[in-house]
């Protein structure tokens, strides 16, 4: 049995629900049992303590556990490019308008701490002096704190970001079109785990190979089981999500090593402790081999 987990109730687990429903992963001859851990720090103390083997999670985890000490690495590329928006309420017309006022985001430290300190740098704008970085948690309560006036401007992900254009909430900057290459999301392991059973890692992640090709080239199939996922979720919302998250998931799942350089220079305490580099927490071994034998050609058909 490997046990796997997945962070987020976003699009980016789709590959993982579309090998679990689809059956993808007992092809291979595996049993995966699929687990929702929302927070980084649960995910990498899972791990740890052996409650899991893999996890699609955002690569500042990996980089911060390294740093700290441990041999987490990024086998597989999942979202490529940071894929978070900046909306605000209708009255703020530009970055100007946000002097003064509060932007929210999850947690210190994570993905949309990083997108909201990027976007006031390119703004001219410092945290903290001209912006208040409010954490909130999780994204219900960041789109309740947007409703409710607490803080004035947040950081997004699609369906939000969708939900968010619906109100009338304005889009400030779409940091996946700013330029910036980063390393969102990656299926994560250790190399003490792959060395272990590096043939359930090949199984695993030709599995998760075929659910991405499915993901990009069935649509109906994969809105029905991120439906499932997705719970409650409006449809119209979905479509968009979906279309939105196709274009930042690899066809074939290499990490953009860019990207990765990206994580390490922008993780908080990457640079104490081990000084990380990209090689050091990257193993694309499978994705190679099955590269070389054909296996992308094959299931994409060219």
């Amino acid at each position: 049995v490997v046990r796997a987990s997945y962070s987020a109730l976003v699009p980016s687990g789709a590959p993982f629900w579309i090998g679990k429903e689809l059956g993808l992963f007992e092809k291979e001859g595996l049993r995966v049992d699929l687990i929702y851990i929302n927070s980084a720090t649960r995910v990498m103390a899972a791990m740890f303590s052996g409650e899991i083997q893999v996890s699609l999670a955002g690569v500042s985890s990996v980089v911060s556990a390294y740093a700290r000490g441990s041999d987490t690495v990024a086998i597989a590329g999942a979202v490529n490019k940071i894929n978070v928006s900046i909306y605000a309420l209708p009255e703020i017309r530009g970055p100007d308008d946000l002097k003064g006022k509060k932007l929210g985001i999850t947690r210190f430290g994570g993905l949309y701490d990083v997108a909201a300190q990027y976007a006031l740098k390119k703004w001219g704008l410092q945290p903290g002096r001209d912006v208040v970085l409010i954490q909130i948690g999780d994204i219900p309560s960041i789109m309740a704190a947007l409703a409710g006036n607490s803080i004035q401007a947040a950081t997004l992900q699609p369906p939000f970001t969708i939900r968010a254009a619906q109100i009338g909430y304005r889009e400030l900057m779409d940091l996946s079109k700013a330029g910036l290459e980063y390393q969102n999301t990656a299926v994560i392991s250790t190399r003490s785990i792959l060395k272990k059973s590096p043939d359930t890692f090949r199984k695993f992640i030709r599995a998760y190979s075929s659910a991405l090709a499915v993901f990009h080239t069935q649509r109906e199939t994969t809105l029905k089981v991120m439906a499932k996922y997705l719970k409650g979720i409006d449809p119209v919302v979905l479509e968009k999500s979906y279309d939105a998250y196709r274009e930042w998931v690899p066809e074939i799942p290499y990490i953009n090593h860019a990207g990765m350089e990206t994580v390490i220079e922008m993780t908080p305490g990457a640079d104490k402790g081990r000084g990380v580099k990209a090689a050091d927490i990257l193993d694309e071994t499978f994705v190679k081999e099955l590269d070389q034998q054909g296996f992308y050609r094959a299931l994409y058909k060219r």
